[in-house]
């Protein structure tokens, strides 16, 4: 049968349409598949596939001294991460990587095939492997490019990222007080874990986006975000003495083949720590390669016995209790006193009857002991306990040990009493005992040591500041006073600390020496000398303590601990713009030798301001060494990042010297030495 030809167009005309209806039907019920049903895992797979997740760690903040000197600082460095779920071929990427980051085939496969989205596969590259990954990453794109491969290759998965890393400019100085980080920059020891919180600053997430082939064209992340960097703490440290202490008190420990030594330098009337010295030291840089036991802080951790050193805490409580005065005469048994048949207390030498500032002087423990009979055991305990004995001092600083100070009101034994009184059967922490001498030379008032001036932002704005704690009365004013009189004798003529004094000044202190414990008794061969001391005697400005373990050859405080801190004294004096009322009399005198010029007289000269060049960092490897005139500390940092050298600074400031020469060619593992200066 024929159709007519206007049917057959109608015909025609509804299928057509009938097509276009179901093809409009599929088109939207794929479109309502795709948008609705699949929609949130397609829209998260394109998200993966032109977003790469790069996580954005915190800068940590600096730690200066308290003159603005870089004690800690962090510098950029590259890390290499990946993206495990776009790698395609990892056996392979692994073979080619594996010799340029230091790893075997096999692990680095296991790395590049975990089950995550982002991973880091080489934490902070050594110059020299990042430049061979960058040229390795530039040989494999230009493969690309000339084979025409289209799509995503394995290399645009794997990339270099900006770190930073924690570098300690000045190495071993004060290492032990700074602490260290982990690679993650978290603080671990020292001031680094106790101000961990604010240094730290806060991770934020980075997101870069891809093109087709993997390539980055738009990047969240910046060399230094100041959304993540952390605020700078600033000791009340002075580097500049903090490196004398250091190299009187190595100087000391090697003359008499000691074991290791302690310093350490506050000023009496606020309670700021000026230098904090110990050895052996520490490089925070390579904490790894020290022994665990060196790393902790002993003037805050560890306890010692003070020896004679306790004595004017006996002299001290027995005069401000009113029960003995300075000229009252005590016998002293001509050398020997039995308690019992079987206790019995010695002195060095032979004495008869001395005055309290004579058993001080002479150093007499059977002075001492008849002293601290005459306070009593309850209100001696109560003195001792107000020093700060056998209690923690308060210093924001981790590990403190109260150290031990037994209950002499229930001790059952006469002479467990009286060994108290001149240092044994007591341990305390060279921090305890430097802010109990301390209160005397602040007129009877015990400060709480701090460590730490002030937090700022890094826009230099206050955060945090941590003013002088008076904790308590200790002595009366009085009292304080008259102790500072009698410690003076100790270092004239008579006195058994000639050696403390530096030509021109006068000293207030005391020696001991103290028999270490080895086992359960006390050693006959290991002794730890002492010297604690405060300068100027009639208005102290520096309470300095000395400790030397285990000196070999001479073992009295007044011979191997004082000269320490007549040195040290010294030296330090002059650079805080003190200086003697009198030159020394012999031309030849070491303590004056070589000193430092004085901030104060520094001060005077006309202000000159200078403003850093602007840093521009070559591409490439440096192969020739960079004029580093003009550069602050960081900026030096940044431009040898890629030098492949070992950096040492010397000074704050500018820099005005440095060894290589410029124009000079770089060999990698070579030592840069780099000056600065302030003012310049």
């Amino acid at each position: 049968m024929n159709l007519a030809p206007g049917k057959w167009v109608r015909l025609r005309i509804g299928l057509v349409a009938l097509a276009l209806l179901a093809f409009g039907l599929y088109i939207s019920g794929r479109f309502f598949y795709l948008q609705v049903i699949r929609g949130p895992e397609l829209r998260e797979e394109a998200i993966r596939e032109y977003q790469k997740f790069c996580p954005v760690l915190p800068v940590r903040g600096m730690i200066q001294d308290r003159n603005g000197a870089e004690l800690a600082v962090s510098t950029r460095v590259s890390s290499v991460v990946a993206h495990p779920s776009q790698i395609k071929h990892a056996g392979r990427l692994s073979q080619q990587l594996a010799p340029i980051l230091g790893y075997k085939a096999r692990d680095l496969q296991e790395i590049l095939t975990r089950a995550r989205p982002f991973v880091f596969v080489k934490r902070h590259l050594t110059p020299e492997r990042e430049e061979a990954f960058r040229a390795w990453e530039a040989a494999e794109q230009q493969k690309a490019r000339a084979s025409k491969t289209t799509g995503r290759a394995d290399v645009n998965a794997v990339y270099l990222v900006p770190e930073a890393k924690r570098y300690y400019p000045h190495l071993d100085l004060a290492g032990q007080v700074l602490g260290f980080c982990n690679i993650d920059g978290q603080g671990l020891e020292g001031i680094e874990i106790q101000y961990d919180q604010l240094l730290y600053g806060k991770p934020k997430q980075c997101w870069n986006m891809t093109d087709a082939r993997g390539h980055i064209v738009v990047t969240g992340e910046k060399a230094w975000d100041p959304d993540v960097m952390g605020n700078n703490v600033v000791l009340t440290l002075d580097r500049t003495l903090q490196y004398l202490a250091e190299k009187e008190l190595l100087a000391g420990v090697e003359k008499f083949r000691a074991a290791g030594g302690m310093a350490l330098m506050i000023r009496p009337q606020t309670g700021e720590i000026l230098a904090m010295a110990q050895t052996p030291v520490m490089d925070p840089n390579r904490y790894a390669q020290v022994p665990e036991a060196a790393r902790r802080n002993r003037l805050v951790t560890d306890c010692l016995e003070p020896g004679s050193t306790f004595k004017i805490f006996t002299a001290a409580s027995a005069l401000d209790a009113q029960v003995v005065k300075s000229v009252d005469k005590f016998h002293c048994e001509n050398g020997l006193w039995r308690l019992s048949p079987k206790e019995m207390i010695r002195d060095v030498h032979p004495y008869g009857a001395l005055t309290v500032q004579q058993v001080i002087q002479k150093s007499s423990n059977i002075g001492a002991a008849k002293l601290g009979n005459k306070v009593g055991p309850k209100r001696f305990d109560h003195y001792l306990r107000d020093f700060g004995f056998g209690r923690r001092t308060g210093i924001l600083f981790p590990g403190e040990t109260p150290g031990l100070l037994k209950n002499i009101v229930r001790a059952s034994s006469a002479i467990d009493r009286a060994t108290l009184a001149f240092g044994q059967g007591v341990s305390v922490t060279i921090l305890q005992l430097t802010m109990a001498l301390a209160a005397m030379g602040n007129d009877g008032v015990l400060m709480e040591p701090h460590l730490v001036k002030e937090v700022l932002s890094p826009q230099g704005g206050k955060v945090q500041e941590y003013p002088p704690h008076p904790v308590r009365r200790v002595l009366s004013q009085q009292t304080a006073r008259q102790m500072l009189a009698i410690m003076e004798t100790v270092t004239q003529n008579g006195g058994t600390a000639k050696e403390a004094v530096p030509p021109g000044f006068t000293v207030a202190g005391k020696t001991g020496t103290a028999q270490k414990i080895v086992g359960r008794a006390y050693s006959h061969s290991k002794f730890t000398s002492w010297f604690i001391g405060m300068i100027p005697a009639d208005n102290p400005v520096l309470a300095i303590a000395i400790a030397v373990d285990e000196p070999k050859g001479a073992i009295f405080g007044g011979v191997v601990a004082a000269p320490i801190f007549r040195e040290i004294a010294a030296q330090s004096l002059r650079v805080l713009g003190y200086y003697p009322k009198e030159p020394p009399k012999d031309k030849n005198e070491p303590v004056l030798a070589g000193m430092l010029v004085s901030p104060a007289a520094a001060a005077t000269g006309p202000e000159v301001s200078f403003t850093p060049p602007k840093l521009e960092i070559p591409q490439g490897p440096l192969t020739i060494m960079p004029d580093l005139k003009g550069y602050t500390i960081r900026q030096v940092l940044t431009l040898l990042n890629r030098s492949g050298l070992h950096c040492r600074f010397e000074g704050s400031g500018m820099a005005v010297s440095q060894e290589p020469a410029p124009g000079t060619a770089i060999t990698p593992g070579a030592t840069c030495v780099v000056k600065f200066k302030s003012g310049v």
